[in-house]
């Protein structure tokens, strides 16, 4: 059974209590925390007057469902989506939307996490290749294929959507997508080209992306994390 903890209304509480299969546990008071085994955390945006649980929680890698109204501050929201700090944002009426959040946030945590290869599973072959030599993934419109781009220069094609594709990928934290058909491969990224609106990767590998899209994928990356800037 999950434990998740909560600070949100009892009749809330009480209506998920219906719906899930978990066990709920208080955390009002960041003095009181009793994070030992906690899966996720559900947080009621109007009980939360500062981010310090959301600090708090991110920092304990435990993924955060936050509650919301329709009137509530949506810069503040998107701010706690850019740091990573939620995991989703949902309406506090929609019992049935914060139920597949958390059967989607389980479903993922079960998934290997420190898998270091791929099975490319299609009609006429199939194929192992690490995760490490893949550098970007894309959706051919005109095959319909998605494709897979790896540092030797191989692609690898498969009759899969590419939304199909990127789900199964979202347990990996080593992709990131940089527009509504491509995935890249973060580990691999080697250079970010603002003039020719290009990135190239570790290989020499490059691949066109919008200046607006660069910008986007500039802002979502650590550049700077354990590295010296100059």
């Amino acid at each position: 059974m999950k434990k998740i903890g909560i600070n949100i209304d009892l009749n809330l509480k009480e209506i998920l209590r219906e719906l899930l299969n978990a066990e709920f546990y208080p955390v009002e008071s960041i003095v009181k925390y009793e994070i030992e085994g906690i899966d996720a955390v559900i947080l009621d945006l109007k009980y939360e007057k500062d981010d310090d649980k959301l600090h708090y929680f991110s920092r304990k890698n435990i993924p955060v469902v936050l509650l919301c109204s329709r009137e509530d501050d949506f810069r503040r929201i998107t701010k706690l989506f850019k740091r990573k700090e939620i995991y989703d944002c949902i309406y506090r009426d929609e019992y049935f939307e914060i139920e597949k959040s958390l059967d989607e946030l389980f479903d993922k945590k079960e998934s290997p996490k420190n898998t270091s290869e791929i099975v490319i599973n299609d009609t006429f072959y199939k194929a192992i290749v690490k995760v490490d030599e893949i550098i970007y993934l894309d959706y051919c419109r005109i095959s319909r294929r998605t494709e897979i781009t790896t540092k030797c220069g191989k692609v690898y094609s498969l009759k899969k959507g590419f939304a199909e594709v990127e789900y199964k990928l979202k347990v990996l934290d080593c992709f990131i997508k940089v527009d509504r058909g491509t995935l890249i491969n973060k580990r691999l990224l080697k250079e970010i080209d603002y003039k020719n609106e290009k990135i190239t990767f570790k290989g020499e590998k490059t691949l066109s992306v919008s200046r607006a899209k660069l910008k986007i994928l500039e802002e979502n990356l650590d550049l700077f994390r354990n590295r010296i800037e100059l």
